[in-house]
């Protein structure tokens, strides 16, 4: 008994280290768990790089933004790539995170681009969780659109939008942007949401440019 007491009285000054230890530890494993956050966030996208890249045919093309239109409502880009390296028109442009936009003129050495935030960008949308279906409209500011929708449409803030892949050159499933607003219409029948987008447009310096999903030049105007 005196030995058991003598012990533990012996381990007294230890206990702060102790503390600071657990503390450490505490730390260690909260930050392995942001890392498989992290992992799961970089599978999320490769899988929707997968899937994209099931959608195109062909080969990408990665394109730096040589210049950026200064009217402040046209949001239009000038790339680094043209004819020469296998673009174009209608070309979709992507990064990591989602759309970007789509190519309208192709010269030799360049392309001119509009971002979906431009006011005569559309393109067919997707509600991921209820698949919900409407035109993606640009507005000309930093959100885009979301119209068509019926009045009783299952949607809310935070739901993701991603393309529809109907009648253009997007193919389904990319990420286009988070429902941040909704307004329900009763005269009209209908709801008009508006969507973040999952680019951050304004901090973009390359693109990947994929040849549209559908053959010919059609778009969704």
């Amino acid at each position: 008994m005196i030995q058991s007491v003598a012990q533990t009285v012996a381990w007294l000054p230890s206990l702060p280290s102790l503390s600071r230890e657990q503390a450490s530890l505490r730390q260690a494993l909260t930050a392995r768990q942001l890392d498989v956050i992290q992992l799961r966030e970089t599978l999320r996208h490769l899988t929707q790089a997968a899937r994209l890249n099931e959608a195109t045919t062909g080969a990408g093309v990665v394109a730096s933004i040589l210049g950026r239109s200064l009217l402040p409502t046209e949001h239009a880009i000038l790339l680094n790539r043209g004819q020469r390296d296998g673009l174009m028109s209608e070309a979709i442009l992507v990064d990591r995170h989602g759309l970007v936009g789509r190519i309208l003129q192709v010269h030799a050495a360049t392309s001119t681009a509009i971002l979906l935030t431009d006011s005569t960008h559309r393109v067919a949308g997707l509600l991921s969780r209820s698949r919900e279906a409407g035109l993606v409209i640009g507005t000309g500011g930093t959100l885009l659109e979301f119209i068509y929708l019926d009045l009783d449409a299952e949607i809310q803030a935070g739901d993701e939008v991603v393309t529809a892949g109907i009648g253009g050159p997007f193919p389904k499933g990319i990420p286009i942007g988070t429902i941040v607003r909704i307004e329900r219409d009763e005269r009209q029948a209908s709801t008009k949401a508006w969507i973040r987008p999952a680019v951050k447009l304004r901090q973009l310096e390359e693109v990947l440019c994929l040849p549209p999903a559908t053959s010919g030049t059609a778009r969704e105007d």
